[in-house]
Parts: C-alpha cells; structure tokens; sequence
C-alpha cells in the first residue's frame, strides 16, 4: 500500500500574545509531542466545519472559526500530513483535555522553537510570526 496523504486541519486560538498548544496524550501517536489543536478531515465535510467539530470532540468548546492563515505539507513514516490552519474568533466553553494531556499558552515570539512541536507544526509556528502581528 502506498503512502497516504492526510489533510488535516489546526487552530489557531491566539490571546494577548500566546497560542494554545496541547501535549498528545500517552495513547496517541508521538504521545508527548504537541500541537495545534484539531484534526482531519472528513469526507464531504469544509474545512471550517472539520475544525469546529474536532474543537468540540477534542476540546468541548463551540468555536466560530475565522480566517484561513496559513499551512504546511510535512513527511512522516505513514505519509504526508496537509495542515491548513485557521484563526479561532472566539469560542465558548471551558476548555476540557479529551485527547491530550496538557495545554499550555505560549508566547508567539517563543511558539516555533517550543519543545516537541510536532514537525508539521514548526513551519506554520514561524509563518504565525509574520502574520499575527
């Protein structure tokens, strides 16, 4: 079987400096390693619709999801991963851990060089630089 490409979308929730990130649980693929939240796409489903149900499955908020800011293809052993992000205007409901163990919010300037950024992710952290201004 050959190698899969996954279209996968991620959020972008950015308050006074700081984006949310979230540690992969232990029962997760690269379990320790964190990310943006959200995930893939479904069949027939719009991107903005995928990522205000992963946001609801993964963190048990109703998001409004805004504009799309930017994505990156990155290589794993499985495939390619396809991250279109896409900022978060707002949100409500407390944020709850399902299928993560931590989150944390971490300073823009800080984002792209932060431990164990999924790889996908460093290159999107790095663009959000020159985009959230």
């Amino acid at each position: 079987m050959g190698k899969v490409t996954k279209e996968v979308m991620g959020a972008v929730f950015f308050r006074e400096g700081r984006i949310l990130v979230m540690r992969r649980a232990p029962f997760l693929s690269w379990a320790g390693w964190w990310e943006f939240p959200g995930g893939k796409l479904e069949k027939g489903e719009s991107n903005e619709a995928c990522l205000a149900r992963e946001l609801k499955e993964e963190l048990d908020v109703e998001a409004e999801i805004g504009e799309f800011l930017t994505e990156n293809s990155h290589g794993y052993d499985f495939g390619t991963v396809h991250l279109s992000v896409y900022r978060v205007r707002s949100w409500s409901g407390d944020i709850k851990l399902t299928v993560h163990d931590d989150l944390r919010w971490v300073p823009l300037s800080e984002l792209a060089d932060f431990p164990n950024l999924l790889p996908a992710d460093i290159p999107v952290a790095r663009a959000l630089e020159k985009i959230l201004v």
